[in-house]
């Protein structure tokens, strides 16, 4: 099971730079740059999907796209100097508590286990 939240972790940081590659390159990067964002985006499928092989899709898919949108918006803060509205603020808060809702309501293997057997 941890190694398929390590792949998930995986799929979240090529998604990452995928897309940050992504600005970079339709600012002037060329040719390589949009290599390196299909490759990184690739890669996070990859990984995505072998992580959805411990993980339930939903779960996985809600991690990856929330942690995802809140870490290329710290990004584009903190790289692109992109200012924050008060709106976007409240919902990046949202997505990350929904991430950590969605954690909390999984399931892990173990428990279903003992749950089964209780």
């Amino acid at each position: 099971m941890r190694l398929a939240w390590i792949f998930l972790a995986l799929a979240i940081a090529t998604e990452v730079i995928g897309l940050t590659v992504m600005k970079a390159a339709s600012s002037g990067g060329g040719a390589w740059g949009y290599a390196v964002m299909y490759v990184s985006i690739a890669l996070s499928y990859f990984f995505l999907a072998k992580a959805v092989k411990k993980i339930s899709v939903g779960v996985a898919y809600a991690i990856w796209e929330g942690s995802g949108i809140a870490l290329i918006t710290l990004v584009s803060v903190f790289i692109f100097n992109h200012v924050l509205t008060t709106q976007e603020m409240i919902g990046l808060l949202m997505a990350v508590g929904g991430i950590i809702l969605v954690n909390a309501g999984e399931v892990h293997e173990e428990e279903e286990i003992v749950h089964d057997v209780a």
